[in-house]
């Protein structure tokens, strides 16, 4: 049963460390220095050195917990600037207990400190690391030569680690940017809707606010395909998507469902709002959205979010209002019931 449970999770742990680039940096930090740490901690109690057997211990359980609690909350920035606040204090505190073994654990905490923390943290960190292990090598014996030779390394890996730390960064934002955009209208995709409509459900029940669904359905997009081909079809849904932004407010959020359907999210709005809202749209899709002098419509499935809703019921009204609209002869607004999957 357990085997099972681990099973079923793997998929989702590994969804989440490939979508959150600091978090799977934080985890691959934790989890083997936590293993290396713990058999040093290990072999110093059978070796009789209890001072360090506790600092090792202590080190392990600071790197389970910063772990722990990056998975449970989230918040991986303040998280990960912990981390190497920690990991540096304890570079030094086995540099100073230990003596010149801690010198090897300065560049792993140095290329962590680029990877995790904001350049405001992580240079003056870096050069105070820098200027504290040299003083304390100085004092442990490492002669003139060998410090010139660490001060030198760990100065080229501090470089190396800024550079490519900010371009990794840069990609992984830039791909979890790509991860929740429709490439052709710029507008969100389906995953950031569904992320969306958690928050909107989240809010609707917790302090009863309104949310409302829109989903908008090109009338006839097949034909338009079909008589003036692919990339006019494209146009046209960039232009929509253009409209129904322009002439939404900034904290409404429009998403591409998938094909010719799109669904606008509605913020504090309750039922009156929304239909205005809807048909407000729709007469500015009528007026201003053509290709080749021919009007373009569109047919609209609104849905006010109900308190026992949850993100798919409420999704599910709105497209089977929408999928009314079309059956009523398009280029109509349609409003749902109330109550959660319910066929208006």
């Amino acid at each position: 049963m357990m085997l099972t449970k681990l099973g079923n999770r793997f998929p989702r742990i590994r969804q989440r460390l490939a979508a959150d680039f600091r978090l799977s940096v934080i985890t691959m930090l934790c989890v083997p220095a936590a293993i290396a740490i713990g058999g040093f901690g290990v072999f110093r109690f059978l070796d009789g050195d209890l001072l360090m057997t506790v600092v090792d211990s202590m080190l392990v359980l600071l790197l389970i917990s910063i772990s722990a609690c990056a998975w449970i909350t989230g918040h991986t920035i303040i998280t990960g600037v912990v981390l190497v606040l920690f990991t540096g204090a304890g570079v030094l505190a086995v540099l100073y207990l230990a003596g010149l073994v801690g010198l090897f654990w300065a560049y792993v905490d140095t290329i962590a400190t680029f990877f995790l923390a904001p350049p405001a943290v992580a240079i003056p960190k870096v050069v105070l690391m820098m200027a504290a292990t040299t003083t304390l090598g100085a004092k442990a014996g490492l002669g003139l030569l060998p410090l010139i030779s660490y001060a030198t390394t760990i100065f080229v890996v501090s470089v190396f680690a800024f550079s490519f730390a900010r371009r990794s960064l840069a990609q992984a934002r830039q791909l979890e940017e790509l991860a929740i955009r429709d490439p052709l209208t710029g507008i969100g995709n389906r995953r950031a809707l569904e992320e969306e409509l958690c928050i909107a459900i989240a809010r609707v029940q917790r302090d009863a606010s309104g949310a409302g669904l829109l989903m908008l359905d090109l009338d006839h997009f097949k034909e338009i395909n079909d008589r003036y081909g692919h990339s006019k079809g494209d146009d046209v849904l960039k232009k929509f998507a253009q409209l129904v932004t322009t002439h939404s407010r900034h904290e409404d959020r429009l998403f591409r469902f998938g094909g010719e359907e799109f669904v606008l999210l509605l913020n504090n709005v309750h039922q009156e709002s929304m239909i205005l809202a809807a048909r407000h749209l729709q007469q500015t899709i009528r007026d201003r959205l053509s290709i080749e002098g021919q009007p373009v419509t569109c047919s609209i499935g609104a849905a006010l979010a109900a308190p026992e809703d949850n993100w798919e019921s409420w999704l599910n009204r709105a497209d089977n209002a929408v999928y009314q609209a079309k059956n009523n002869g398009r280029d109509t607004v349609i409003v749902a019931d109330s109550g959660p999957d319910r066929r208006p």
